[in-house]
């Protein structure tokens, strides 16, 4: 697939060439890569984008020709990390790029299927002008996706395929008169994008669930922690359904990839967290609570800066 580009920062870099977490700490460490924009990784078959907000990924999709979907940070990046072909490029660009891709893929069109063999674009985009239209239109001429934006009948910019630069209105009319171009109607823009958890909070949680249920083992015995931590999840999970993506291995390892807000995240783990140190203090008292205590203490600035303790019984 193809896409609407901006300014390069990396550009058809072979993935064997590249370290991913590399590119996507860079802005921790240099002013230079603090972008709006997205990483593009592409395989033979499909393309996985990572969106980025001042160079920190927030959400990530799966585009192909039978697919469109969000999936979790972390499931891209890890397959990137093992893949031995495909290319990665990434450009700095505008926020309603960003938002204009993600909403082809998160929200219903309008309409699915423009005939512009009844219609003269020209005529067609003059409609939309005069009833005020807000939204956009998204185009995809084989593997290239392009989208015409408007706002109050008005339209700001277009964004086409393979291009660097913001485009006119008239830019589009070569795009809409190919006839093997899909044209699909948005009556509206996702103003305020999703974020998901990233790759770094999941992990930092799995860490800590695996340290905290190996800790429990060590007096408990690893068959009876396993089977209460599984009971714990359960539980949760009614109440937070994405940690249903989580699994407890038999040897307490946890681990798992969501697409989730980082608050609902923050929540679902803190909740999780709560269940099974209260299930161990049946066993062990207030030494359950004291363990608990001592696994978080190790992560305890993170955890303050997605307010974990704002949800969970536990203070440090």
């Amino acid at each position: 697939m193809r896409f609407p580009l901006g300014r390069p920062i990396i550009e058809n870099t072979r993935l064997e060439f590249i370290n991913l977490s590399n590119v996507l700490s860079a802005s921790k460490r240099e002013r230079a890569h603090r972008i709006v924009g997205y990483i593009a990784i592409l395989y033979h078959d499909i393309s996985e984008l990572i969106f980025l907000n001042q160079g920190e990924p927030f959400n990530a999709a799966r585009i192909g020709p039978d697919t469109r979907e969000i999936v979790p940070i972390g499931e891209i990046v890890e397959k990137a990390k093992k893949a031995t072909s495909g290319t990665l490029s990434e450009y700095a660009t505008d926020e309603i790029l960003l938002k204009l891709i993600i909403s082809s893929i998160t929200l219903q069109p309008l309409k699915s299927s423009v005939d512009l063999t009844r219609i003269q674009p020209k005529i067609f985009l003059e409609k939309l002008k005069n009833t005020k239209f807000n939204g956009f239109i998204w185009m995809k001429v084989g593997l290239e996706e392009s989208f015409a934006y408007f706002e109050n009948g008005v339209v700001p910019g277009c964004y086409i395929a393979g291009h660097q630069e913001i485009a006119s209105e008239e830019e589009i009319y070569p795009i809409l008169l190919k006839p093997e171009t899909r044209v699909a109607v948005f009556d509206r823009v996702e103003k305020a994008v999703a974020e998901q958890a990233t790759p770094a909070q999941v992990d930092m949680f799995c860490k800590i669930f695996t340290a905290l249920l190996k800790a429990y083992a060590h007096p408990l015995g690893q068959s009876l922690v396993l089977r209460s931590a599984l009971a714990s999840k359960t539980t949760a999970q009614k109440e937070f359904p994405f940690i249903e993506k989580f699994e407890v291995e038999s040897d307490l390892s946890f681990r798992g990839e969501v697409v989730v807000e980082p608050k609902s995240f923050a929540q679902g783990m803190a909740r999780m967290f709560d269940l099974i140190y209260e299930s161990f203090s049946t066993f062990l008292g207030k030494e359950s609570e004291l363990i608990a205590r001592k696994i978080l203490t190790d992560y305890r600035f993170a955890l303050k800066t997605m307010r974990f303790f704002d949800y969970t019984k536990l203070k440090i």
